[in-house]
C-alpha cells in the first residue's frame, strides 16, 4: 500500500512522535510509506531520524518561506481566508502524490485535513485522519468566543469532516464530543484506534541517578509533558512539597519559558530536578519510581506520556483528563492512582497523599506496578498498525467501487 501521512509540523509532542512511529512500523510492515510536512522550518530531522530512520519525509517547497509567512499573516489579520503559503503546499502535496502513486491520506490535525481533502478531491484519492484534540478544542474556543489561529472553523470543520473517507478517534471523549456535534458528518465514519507505542532505553539509569545526586534507596516522582501551565507542573511541584519526605525526589523533564521560570523559582530546592528538553524522555522516565500527570489541558486526549509511564513499568498518578482513566486499567487492573478534576482545578493535596501511598503501601504499589505490562498492550504497535491498515483499505475500496 502507498501511503502519506501528513503533518503541519514534526517536533517532540505526542501527535508528531506517534506519526513517525507509525510511519516506521508501516514501512517494516512492507508499505510505502512517506511523511509530508507542511513546514520544513517546524521540521526536527534529528527526531524523524531518532524515530523512523527508514521512512522518508518530505517538507513542502514554500519559496521565501519567511516572507511568504508574514504575508499570510497580514492575510490572517485582515480576516481574508486565503493563504499563499497553502498554495505551495498543495502543490508540492500533488506532486508527491503522483510521484509515488499514493493511494491513500493519512491526515493529522484540522488544517491539514483541509488541504489534503482539497488536493486529493481533484486525484480522488480517499483522506482518512487522526483526531488529536484540535477539532474540540477550536470548537469550545469558538463558542467562547476565544480566538484561535484559524478562519471560519463553524464552516471549515463539518466540511472537512463531511468529505473524509474515514475519522479515528483516541478516546471516549472525542467520540461522545462528534457524535454529540457533527453526527451527520461522520456518521458510521468514526473508530476507535489507541496510538501505537514503541520505545528504547538507551542510557542506564544508575547513570542519569548519578548525575542528579539520586541515591539508589530514595523513591523517585517524575514527570514529562509540553511546558505549558495545563499540564500540572505547579500542582507537582506543591505536591512534592507538601509530601516532605528526605528520600525523595522529583524529576521534571521538558521545557519552554514556563518551566525556565519555574527552574529559577525553586531553585533552593535541592530534590527537584529540572532536566530540560529531550528527544528521548524515555530515559529520564525509566529512573522514574512513579510517574505524574496532573494535568487540566482542556484538549488532553491520549496523552503519550502515560503510554511511556506504562512502558517503563512506572505507576501512574495523574488526572481523569481524556482517557487516563481507560488507559490506565481503572476499571479492571489499575496501574496507577487517580486525582479527579474538580471546578478546573487538580488538587495538590491528593496529589500529595497519592504519592504517600506509594511511598507507605508497597502492597499497593507492588500490584500497580505488575499491571502496568498489561495495561501497555493496549498500545501494542502491531495492533495499532493492523487496525489503520484495515482503515486504509476500507477507504480506498469505497473509492474504487
Amino acid at each position: 500500500m502507498n501511503i502519506i501521512l501528513a503533518s503541519e509540523v514534526i517536533h517532540p509532542g505526542g501527535a508528531e512522535t506517534f506519526i513517525l512511529r507509525l510511519a516506521q512500523a508501516l514501512h517494516n510492515n512492507g508499505h510505502d510509506v512517506r511523511v509530508f510536512v507542511f513546514y520544513n522550518e517546524l521540521l526536527n530531522r534529528e527526531l524523524c531520524k531518532l524515530i523512523a530512520p527508514d521512512v522518508q519525509v518530505v517538507a513542502a517547497n514554500i519559496p521565501a518561506a519567511k516572507i511568504t509567512a508574514k504575508v499570510d499573516g497580514l492575510f490572517f489579520r485582515t480576516k481574508t481566508d486565503f493563504s499563499l503559503r497553502d498554495v505551495y503546499i498543495r502543490r508540492s502535496l500533488k506532486k508527491l502524490i503522483t510521484e509515488h502513486k499514493t493511494e491513500v491520506i493519512h491526515s493529522h490535525l484540522l488544517k491539514v485535513d483541509k488541504l489534503c481533502l482539497d488536493v486529493c478531491a481533484e486525484l480522488n484519492i480517499p483522506v482518512v485522519n487522526t483526531i488529536h484534540g484540535d477539532y474540540l478544542q477550536f470548537f469550545n474556543k469558538t463558542k467562547n468566543n476565544i480566538p484561535i489561529p484559524l478562519l471560519n472553523y463553524s464552516t471549515r470543520a463539518p466540511h472537512n469532516l463531511k468529505r473524509l473517507a474515514a475519522t479515528v478517534c483516541i478516546s471516549d471523549k472525542q467520540i461522545g464530543f462528534f457524535e454529540e456535534h457533527f453526527a451527520q458528518e461522520t456518521k458510521n465514519k468514526i473508530s476507535k484506534i489507541y496510538n501505537g507505542y514503541t520505545g528504547k532505553v538507551t542510557e542506564a539509569p544508575e547513570v542519569l541517578k548519578k548525575q542528579l545526586g539520586i541515591g539508589t534507596d530514595h523513591f523517585v516522582f517524575g514527570m514529562v509533558s509540553r511546558g505549558i501551565p495545563d499540564k500540572g507542573w505547579q500542582i507537582a511541584i506543591d505536591a512534592f512539597i507538601k509530601l516532605n519526605n528526605a528520600a525523595t525526589h522529583l524529576v521534571l523533564t521538558g521545557s519552554g519559558e514556563y518551566l525556565d521560570s519555574l527552574k529559577q523559582q525553586y531553585a533552593s530546592e535541592k530534590r527537584i530536578h529540572f532536566t530540560g528538553h529531550s528527544d528521548a524522555p524515555i530515559n529520564w522516565i525509566n529512573i522514574f519510581d512513579a510517574g505524574l500527570l496532573p494535568s487540566t489541558y482542556p484538549s488532553e486526549s491520549l496523552p503519550t506520556v502515560i503510554i511511556e509511564y506504562l512502558y517503563c513499568q512506572v505507576p501512574v498518578i495523574a488526572s481523569d483528563a481524556g482517557e487516563i482513566v481507560n488507559m490506565t486499567g481503572q476499571a479492571t487492573n489499575p496501574s496507577g492512582i487517580i486525582v479527579p478534576i474538580e471546578n478546573g482545578q487538580v488538587s495538590s493535596e491528593q496529589v500529595a497523599h497519592a504519592m504517600n501511598r506509594y511511598i507507605i503501601d508497597k502492597q499497593l504499589y507492588a500490584k500497580h506496578k505488575a499491571n502496568t505490562e498489561q495495561c501497555y498492550q493496549m498500545f501494542d504497535m502491531d495492533q495499532c498498525v493492523e487496525s489503520y491498515t484495515n482503515v486504509y483499505q476500507q477507504a480506498i475500496n469505497k473509492v474504487n467501487t
